[in-house]
């Protein structure tokens, strides 16, 4: 066998089966297959200055629209393959959201970095967000992706906390009077969830 073909061809449904099949789940292969989404809001009390960010990690205290989930795990049958991320942000006047926009398109923002953990493990390790933007995009074609692509499909098996943590340097984001802001993160990818009558 050639070496060369062994981290090829593995779809994004098949390395979500042999991940679970490896942690003793071999019954999510049988679940519906599905588009997923999930995402996190973090309120950011001084905009522009150096930080850290935990993305995930107190989604259950928030509702809709600043988190879609209500734990940072994923549930029974659930799973996720990390096809692409994207980092953006919001802000928020009087409740209601007045602005939505790529966080890379704000001066500096580019050289954040970030590491996504599942329980303790690191499968992202201090990557930038340089090919998020639109000049370095690596999958993108259309001159204004400002989406993050890993390359590997990362998987993200159901009831193990993970975190995303995003390391922001100091930039030029500022705050209007009256203003909130939020930086976001969306983990997009194929998914698994429960189908009862395969399971049960």
């Amino acid at each position: 066998m050639k070496a060369s073909g062994i981290f090829r061809n593995v779809t994004p449904s098949a390395k979500l089966a042999l991940v679970n099949n490896q942690l003793g789940n071999p019954a999510l292969k049988l679940n519906q297959g599905s588009s997923s989404e999930i995402w996190d809001y973090v309120k950011i009390s001084t905009p522009g200055a150096n930080q850290v960010l935990q993305f995930f990690a107190n989604v259950n205290t928030k509702n809709k629209p600043f988190a879609n989930i209500p734990q940072n795990q994923l549930s029974v049958g659930e799973a996720l393959s990390v096809s692409y991320i994207a980092w953006t942000k919001i802000t928020v006047k009087a409740g209601e959201i007045t602005s939505f926009s790529p966080l890379c398109a704000i001066a500096g923002l580019q050289l954040a970095t970030f590491n996504l953990l599942l329980d303790n493990s690191r499968i992202i390790k201090n990557n930038s967000l340089v090919r998020s933007n639109t000049n370095f995009s690596t999958v993108g074609s259309t001159g204004t992706n400002y989406l993050w692509y890993p390359d590997t499909n990362l998987v993200v098996p159901p009831q193990i906390p993970f975190v995303a943590e995003l390391d922001v340097p100091a930039n030029s984001d500022t705050v209007t009077t009256d203003e909130d802001t939020y930086y976001g993160c969306h983990i997009f990818g194929t998914g698994a969830i429960l189908n009862l009558k395969s399971n049960v």
